[in-house]
């Protein structure tokens, strides 16, 4: 599995902002099959591509947040 960080582009829960996430592969894994407190799933991250976030940048750079360190380990 790779440990080396890689900058990733997700949606905000309500689409309106672009983030840029620094993080591994396996943070990511724990992400996704995460459950919260009340039993529930974890929303999916929308992951968007370099491409999408650099046109969305050149019409309004507010839009794109970032970048941010994401690092998560197992409970176990």
């Amino acid at each position: 599995m790779s440990l080396e960080n890689r900058n990733l582009y997700v949606k905000s829960e309500q689409g309106h902002k672009i983030i840029i996430m620094n993080c591994n592969r396996s943070s990511l894994r724990y992400r996704q099959r995460n459950k919260n407190l009340n039993g529930k799933k974890t929303k999916p991250l929308k992951f968007v591509s370099f491409q999408e976030m650099v046109k969305i940048y050149k019409r309004n750079p507010d839009r794109v947040v970032g970048p941010f360190t994401y690092n998560h380990t197992s409970k176990l």
